[in-house]
């Protein structure tokens, strides 16, 4: 006769995070070779990383992703100069991220303008944006 499991009311496994154990990571490089470079970009947009930078993507992926997108990337760099930095970031540094973004219309815009439109566009520049995810008063 099967021991009944006395425990099962009692232990619950919970989930810990994100639902589906994703964590966010920061994803930076330093790649001198332009081929090799524009490949390990390629594997961070496979992966549904974000570009943030031109070297530095942002997303939330599982560890076992994150191991697989570390042995990718390991196999493309091989023994070539480069720099490749994986770092999980908790949620609360998240919470306390500040934000700042400023950017300039798109080249192909200011091309089609008219010369008097662009010394207008580049004479009034935007605000910067500055957005604080976190109310400090809290």
């Amino acid at each position: 006769m099967p021991r009944k499991n006395r425990y099962t009311s009692i232990l619950r496994p919970q989930q810990v995070g994100s639902p589906r154990g994703e964590q966010p990571l920061v994803l930076l490089y330093d790649i001198e070779d332009d081929r090799l470079r524009n490949r390990v970009a390629q594997i961070c947009l496979d992966y549904g990383l974000e570009r943030i930078q031109f070297s530095a993507f942002f997303g939330r992926i599982t560890r076992n992703l994150r191991e697989q997108i570390a042995l990718r990337i390991l196999n493309e760099v091989e023994k070539q100069n480069a720099r490749v930095r994986i770092m999980p970031v908790t949620e609360e540094s998240l919470a306390n991220m500040w934000e700042y973004d400023y950017w300039r219309k798109d080249a192909d815009e200011l091309a089609g303008q008219a010369p008097e439109a662009q010394a207008q566009a580049c004479a009034e520049p935007a605000p910067p944006r500055l957005r604080i995810l976190r109310d400090l008063e809290d």
